[in-house]
Formats: C-alpha cells, sequence, structure tokens
C-alpha cells in the first residue's frame, strides 16, 4: 500500500513539473513564431517591393523559408487565397488560420491578421508602410515576449513542481 501511494506522489510531481515544462516552452514558442512572423513580413516586403509578383505567389515563396506552425498556417491561407477570388472568404481564412497558432496571445495574432488583411488592397508604398508598421509592432512584442520568457520560464517550472510536491503533502 505504502508502495502504490509513493508511485502515485511521484507520478503526481512528475505531472505537475510537466505541465509547468509546457506552458514554458509555450513562452518560448511564442517568442520563436514572433521571429518567424517578422522574417515573413521581411520576404514579403522584399518580394512586392522589387519582384512585382502577386501576392499568393509572394506568400508561398515566403513560407517555403519558415519552419514553426506558421508555414502550415500561411499555406493554408496560401491554398484558400487561389481557391477564391472573395475578399471576405480571403480575410475569413486568414483569422481562422492566424487564430489556430496557440503559442500567442490575442493582441499578436491581430497584429499579424490586419497587416495580412490590410495587403492587396492598396497601392505598393502603402503596402510597404502596412508591412513596415507591422513588423516594428511585431518586433516590439518580441521584446515583451522575451521578457516575459525570461521573468517566467524558470517560475513555471518551479511552480509546477512545488504544486506537485503541495498536493501529495496534503493527500498523505
Amino acid at each position: 500500500m505504502v508502495a502504490v501511494k509513493i508511485v502515485i506522489s511521484f507520478m503526481i510531481v512528475i505531472l505537475s513539473t510537466y505541465i509547468g515544462i509546457i506552458k514554458s516552452n509555450k513562452l518560448k514558442s511564442r517568442e520563436y513564431i514572433l521571429r518567424e512572423m517578422v522574417t515573413f513580413l521581411g520576404l514579403v516586403e522584399n518580394d512586392i517591393r522589387y519582384m512585382m509578383n502577386i501576392l499568393p505567389n509572394i506568400y508561398e515563396s515566403a513560407r517555403q523559408k519558415l519552419s514553426t506552425e506558421l508555414k502550415n498556417v500561411m499555406g493554408k491561407i496560401v491554398v484558400d487565397m487561389l481557391k477564391n477570388n472573395e475578399t471576405g472568404l480571403i480575410e475569413q481564412s486568414i483569422v481562422n488560420n492566424v487564430s489556430k497558432l496557440d503559442s500567442l496571445n490575442d493582441y499578436d495574432k491581430n497584429v499579424f491578421i490586419s497587416t495580412l488583411k490590410s495587403l492587396g488592397k492598396s497601392d505598393l508604398e502603402s503596402q510597404i508602410s502596412i508591412i513596415e508598421n507591422g513588423i516594428n509592432i511585431l518586433q516590439n512584442q518580441i521584446k515583451e515576449a522575451n521578457d516575459t520568457k525570461m521573468k517566467n520560464s524558470k517560475l513555471y517550472k518551479t511552480v509546477g513542481t512545488i504544486t506537485g510536491i503541495m498536493i501529495v503533502v496534503i493527500f498523505i
């Protein structure tokens, strides 16, 4: 009976520590995806400025250089852009697909969504200005995400372990 309690106690501590590690990794993932968004928008800006290509092709060429879940999200958006010419459906696709990025907070998603929605609706200089504005906002979000990660990453792991130990102590 004592061995079962020890095993269950050990499992509770491991599980709560694991939850803390997952939360910590989510902070790291947010920063990395934000960096990829900036990279993506920079590539899109260069293509718009110099290549004079259509938007789905620009997104696809920029998407190929990504490595996170953002690559899949942008792929779905590109497919929807090629299938539909209706602006409302494309905007809905952007909202739906970017909303699937769980590591980001709502503000991060809204910045990226509004930037993507605005592209293709104006002249060349306005699009470049929109992208530069989006990049600046995302760079500020990267700084904030890095600060949050540095402050809270260790905290989440420690709180997870301590919570598990407290639960074990309460039930013993």
